[in-house]
């Protein structure tokens, strides 16, 4: 484990204290994720994949802000897993992080490391068409296109063991050298070397050892030990010899650096929460003093407020109580006076102007109908105190006696419709209502519509029962407002849950009253 590693893995750890302090999960799991991070690369992998799993409980999946932290977690996770052959999750965590990234770069290297861990399953052909379309999208002037063009062409070989890779590799190698990218170069010389291991030994030896000198100028342990273990195969004697002896060395050295750094790692953790549990308990120790001397004055002063508290919600209590009593009263009387004066206006206003075009319209109207009418008029209006609801004649025939008091030689109405069968199943309240609602449209017709032809048809149908309305007169101009009348007549529909609806007419007026 290098110093670098150590400090940046022990300054997270202490900024991640600071973070929590502070509430700032954002900050810890930022903290958690770079640590993880510093162990897969020192080789610490199951310490790495715990400490990156812990980080991803403070990230929130629908915060934009924490999308770059995420990718970089799940990605993570994806090389640790796939440095432990468990490549099942190791694709899991790379698609995961697939949603957390729209940069092109980041996709590429996502693509990338799963088509590495097709290929360390055997499953070449899959890796294959990744690589495939990845070098079609970058185009051979792209960096990313040397380590791409390697890894394409390994695993083509080992999925078609009569293609020849060569060419492929020293382009590769070419290319990654005029970029001065010393690690696809190293990558290069591996695969050349691997090729060559039993076919030609010259050349696997040359550039295992190309392989060999640049590992060590790169400080990696791992492509050292894959070049010696080249070079032990293809040697014999003492040079043989000297090559296990060089790959034991360093790989004692490696094994020794990577328990060291799991061990660090582990102390820096470890001593870290133990610092931090010695604050919680001079803090526990702080925090019982202060309630022991505050808890008899808290007593008290809850006792207090309990009694101030009582008091002043039975006040309010007693106050919303009696406000709405006072509200109730006032609302049932307005009700009250609002249902009477719709009564008045229904039998005293609409009698009278039914009269009133009883007389217009039929000049020869005997007397006695007249009187008749008058008299229905005079009770109906008496009984208004009493809320009485006398028998009266078939309500087919009121409705029949309504219209036709309208009807005269200006205006001709036609009734359709109007059957016994029609109102059979109507209660009584409902027709008291389709009644009023009838004579208002009747009135209104009379006052403003100027028509000559009016039709009142009754439909009625196995699912529904409508009342048509259309006559001939001048309509619902542009910028009709409805006022009182409509407004009445809509009031009386809902409490029989019925609907008004007034239809587009190129003259006159038709609406329809669905039951």
């Amino acid at each position: 484990m290098d110093k670098d590693s150590d400090s940046s893995f022990f300054y997270l750890d202490k900024a991640k204290e600071l973070f929590h302090k502070k509430n700032d999960s954002f900050g810890m799991g930022k903290s958690f994720v770079n640590m993880a991070i510093i162990q897969e690369k020192e080789g610490d992998n199951f310490g790495s994949i715990e400490t990156s799993l812990y980080a991803d409980q403070f990230f929130k999946e629908k915060d934009t802000a924490h999308y770059n932290f995420l990718f970089s977690n799940y990605n993570n996770l994806g090389v640790a897993s796939n440095n432990l052959k468990n490549y099942k999750d190791s694709k899991r965590f790379y698609d995961k992080a697939f949603q957390f990234t729209k940069d092109p770069i980041d996709k590429l290297m996502l693509a990338n490391n799963i088509a590495i861990v097709f290929h360390n399953e055997k499953r070449y052909n899959k890796a294959v068409n990744i690589y495939t379309r990845l070098l079609d999208s970058v185009g051979s002037k792209s960096e990313f296109y040397p380590r791409l063009l390697l890894n394409f062409s390994r695993s083509k070989w080992f999925e078609d063991k009569n293609y020849n890779p060569v060419h492929n590799y020293l382009l590769a190698e070419k290319l990654s050298e005029n970029l001065d990218d010393e690690w696809t170069k190293d990558a290069a010389f591996a695969y050349l070397s691997a090729y060559y291991l039993n076919k030609n030994a010259d050349s696997s030896r040359l550039y295992a050892n190309k392989m060999l000198d640049l590992a060590q100028k790169l400080n990696y342990p791992a492509d050292q030990l894959e070049a010696l273990q080249n070079l032990i195969k293809i040697s014999d004697g003492k040079l043989s010899q000297k090559y296990f002896d060089d790959y034991s060395r360093i790989q004692d050295s490696l094994v020794n650096a990577q328990n060291k750094a799991k061990n660090q790692f582990a102390l820096i953790r470890f001593e870290s929460e133990k610092s931090k549990s010695e604050n919680l308990k001079l803090q526990k120790e702080h925090a019982e003093h202060e309630y022991q001397v505050e808890r008899q004055n808290l007593i008290i002063g809850l006792l207090l407020l309990f009694f101030i508290f009582s008091v002043i919600v039975t006040y309010i209590w007693i106050k919303k109580r009696r406000q709405k009593q006072i509200a109730e009263a006032n609302n049932q009387l307005q009700e009250q006076r609002l249902d009477f004066s719709k009564k008045v206006h229904d039998v005293v206003a609409n009698g009278i102007y039914e009269v009133m075009t009883t007389i217009e319209n039929q000049n020869d109207l005997p007397k006695e109908k007249i009187l008749d009418k008058l008299e229905l008029m005079y009770e109906k209006s008496r009984d208004l105190s009493y809320d009485n609801n006398t028998p009266q004649q078939e309500f087919d025939e009121r409705i029949s006696s309504l219209i036709s008091s309208f009807d005269n030689e200006k205006t001709k109405i036609i009734i359709i419709g109007n059957d016994p069968d029609f109102w059979i199943d109507i209660n009584r309240f409902s027709q008291d209502e389709l009644f009023q609602i009838i004579r208002e449209l009747l009135i209104n017709m009379k006052k403003h519509s100027k028509a000559s032809q009016v039709i009142l048809r009754f439909v009625k149908d196995i699912n529904y029962k409508e009342i048509k309305y259309i006559d001939n007169g001048i309509g619902v101009t542009q910028g009709f407002v409805e006022k009182n009348g409509f407004a009445n007549m809509r009031s009386r529909l809902a409490e029989i849950n019925s609907k008004l609806e007034i239809e587009e007419s190129n003259a006159g007026l038709r609406l329809s009253i669905k039951l």
